[in-house]
């Protein structure tokens, strides 16, 4: 699409000058049956300020591009944007706009990087977005016309109430559409026929696209069009709240296929509401809300960007310190770029950016370390635990916000010459040579608090294959698996007091019922059972969300266990979910500071791989040690900030000396010694000391 316009850009696109410039486009009034007239009119910010309308839509397909007439040119552009400026012609006034595709003068990657860091004040000084969802279908009318008859107010009244969707029991609290009190009325089918327009509506491709959230955030005025309907941006936020489950729940059959997909979607909607509580508090109150760029990429892989680098470039230009991150530069690879976004992360100690990295959440083949994020993994949330925000495994977890400005860390270092990686070079990445390329060469220092081997896994259920009968026959049969080999542990307790088997039906759940709320014990005593015997029977009435679905089902579908992640017992005796691809003799670690526990794979020496044709037999020092990082896991009994807690207490050492071991177990006193009692915690922990004390783990 960049090469299109090769032929008149020099004419077409002069040069932008001034201070924050840029160029409309002006749009003839015309009749429908009229073929487009445009005006390209180069101009400043200073000069345009609430004089034009900003737009916001999908590129869409490069394919059967349309010809419109642009000052006298003739100008490609693809066909959502010709369409769109057919929505917006005017019939008696010109209207102006500014459309990236044909504002920003796409063969000059100078431009397109200096327009795209000025982007946030191009929407923030137009007069009005327009949010252009597409051309209309049989259900778009339906859906708006049901969004523009909801309160808004009320929606947004509720989204601030329960903290933007972080306060889970008040987000359990909010309007539902499928309660019989939200649509007093309405008959059965119509219903049905709503839910299903409003589910298709919020799929639309513009839901899901990666720039959305600062087009739709930094303009007070967002108007949402498609077709001949339009409606204020708050309806749509309101449409997106209501449909939105208030935890895990199952949609009537009908649309619970679309589910994922639509939750990504609402989440997106919400991300931008929350952006706008946080710039507009005139009119939607006052705010706390702090808007981190680490928050706000954390999810930015659920959606779409044509260019891998916009996942970054679109998230940071919404927070006012993006240009102390990073300048847009379209000349840097993605993989380049997104290592150099962990590397100034690592220097802050914020490591919430490990969240999208580790192998389970790269694509195969990729140049990238293991410690980097891929932004590009599509698999909605998958291998992403959805915890509680009150986890601190590895200690309290730091908000990044203003990074060091120098260019170097000390956690980054060169790998050796003999651990160098063969890694997959595409031409741009080949021809790169900017000094940065050589973070994917590099090792990330890590201080690990804790970290066990793992000597068993239990199954997985593919649930993408299979009829729903079988899956759920699988699980049962996986979960007596586990609670058999747990039997054979020959022990009744866990190193956190729970009994055994209360403890491995903890970890399922990872200790959080429906409302991500910790739970304890009480509450598997209460649910497992109910719970258990209902799989045993094969989930009966499972679509029908008014048969009675046992409590403790959301929780179990919320944790992924069985399907996305799997049981796990290391050497000491940990109980983890951990992802799927993980093997024997991965290790179980927890970072400080990071929230969750981590899998690690240790990587053989360079003298093993050359030597093993040979049957030589080497050795590798724990100061040779590289690992990969695999991703995520949860542990139970660690997850709020014990490992910390107890190697400080009794001054753990990793791999101590026999002087300091008696003198960590004369301390503990069989678990009955006073430290115990000081950190309120069961001298069970006794059995995992030898798994804690601080030391560095090198990712590769």
């Amino acid at each position: 699409m960049d090469k299109w316009n090769a032929e008149i850009a020099s004419s077409l696109y002069q040069p932008l000058t001034g201070d924050l410039p840029l160029r409309l486009l002006v749009i003839q009034p015309g009749k429908l049956d009229e073929p487009l007239a445009t005006e390209l009119v180069p101009t400043t910010l200073d000069e345009a300020q609430g004089c034009y309308d900003a737009t916001s839509y999908t590129w869409g397909s490069p394919e059967d591009p349309e010809l419109i007439r642009c000052g006298g040119s003739q100008l490609w552009v693809q066909r959502n944007a010709f369409h769109m400026m057919l929505d917006l012609r005017r019939p008696d006034v010109p209207r102006r706009v500014w459309i990236d595709a044909v504002c920003i003068n796409q063969c000059s990657l100078d431009e397109r990087a200096a327009q795209v860091a000025i982007m946030h004040h191009i929407y923030r000084r137009a007069g009005a977005t327009w949010v252009w969802l597409g051309r209309p279908d049989e259900h778009s009318s339906a859906a708006i016309e049901y969004a523009a008859a909801l309160d808004a107010g009320k929606s947004v009244g509720e989204f601030s109430h329960c903290e933007y969707g972080s306060n889970w029991s008040r987000f359990a609290e909010k309007s539902y559409f499928f309660d019989p009190s939200s649509n007093p009325g309405i008959g059965t089918d119509r219903l049905r026929d709503l839910a299903v327009a409003i589910v298709s509506f919020l799929n639309r491709p513009w839901f899901s696209r990666v720039w959305i959230q600062q087009e739709a955030s930094l303009c007070q005025n967002v108007r949402v069009i498609c077709g001949p309907d339009t409606v204020a941006w708050d309806n749509i936020f309101a449409l997106a709240w209501i449909i939105c489950p208030r935890y895990t729940e199952t949609w009537p059959d009908y649309i619970h296929p679309q589910l994922s997909r639509t939750i990504n979607n609402i989440q997106a909607v919400r991300i931008i509401q929350r952006a706008r509580h946080y710039y507009f508090q005139d009119a939607y109150g006052r705010s706390d809300i702090m808007l981190s760029f680490g928050g706000l990429i954390e999810n930015v892989s659920r959606y779409e960007a044509t260019d891998p680098r916009d996942r970054i470039y679109a998230m940071g230009n919404i927070i006012v310190d993006s240009d102390q991150w990073f300048e847009v530069d379209y000349r840097v690879p993605w993989e380049v770029l997104y290592a150099d976004v962990a590397r100034r992360f690592l220097d802050v100690d914020s490591l919430g950016f490990l969240k999208n990295a580790g192998r389970v959440r790269q694509e195969p083949g990729t140049a990238l370390p293991s410690w980097a994020p891929d932004y590009r993994y599509k698999e909605e949330g998958e291998y992403m635990i959805a915890g509680t925000t009150l986890w601190k495994a590895g200690g309290n977890s730091r908000v990044a916000f203003i990074p060091p400005t120098r260019t170097s860390s000390s956690k980054i270092s060169q790998l050796p010459k003999g651990r160098k990686r063969q890694i997959p070079m595409s031409d741009a990445l080949r021809a790169f040579k900017g000094p940065k390329k050589s973070l994917l060469q590099s090792f990330a220092s890590f201080r690990c608090l804790m970290s066990d081997d793992i000597i068993y896994v239990g199954d997985f259920v593919d649930s993408e294959y299979g009829e729903l009968d079988t899956n759920i026959a699988k699980i049962v049969e996986s979960i007596r698996k586990d609670m058999n080999y747990i039997d054979t542990l020959g022990v009744s307790t866990y190193i956190n007091g729970d009994a055994i088997l209360d403890a491995y039906r903890l970890t399922l759940i990872m200790s959080c019922d429906a409302q991500q709320d910790l739970v304890r014990s009480d509450y598997i005593r209460a649910h497992w059972g109910e719970w258990f015997r209902w799989y045993e029977q094969g989930c009966p009435g499972y679509w029908d969300p008014n048969s009675g679905i046992p409590v403790m089902n959301p929780a179990f579908e919320s944790s992924g266990a069985t399907k996305t992640f799997r049981f796990a017992v290391t050497r000491h005796g940990y109980f983890c979910l951990v992802p799927r691809p993980v093997q024997i003799g991965d290790e179980i670690a927890i970072f400080h500071p990071y929230d969750l526990a981590v899998v690690l794979r240790r990587l053989p020496p360079p003298s093993v791989a050359q030597s093993q044709s040979q049957n030589q037999k080497q050795t590798a020092t724990v100061g040779d040690s590289y690992y990969e990082l695999i991703g995520d896991a949860y542990v139970h009994g660690m997850m709020e900030n014990e490992a910390r807690c107890i190697s400080d207490e009794f001054n753990c050492r990793y791999e101590p000396t026999p002087a300091q071991w008696d003198k960590v177990l004369k301390a503990s006193d069989g678990g009955q010694g006073e430290p115990w009692a000081t950190l309120s915690l069961s001298g069970q922990y006794e059995r995992i000391l030898k798994t804690l004390g601080p030391h560095t783990v090198r990712l590769v």
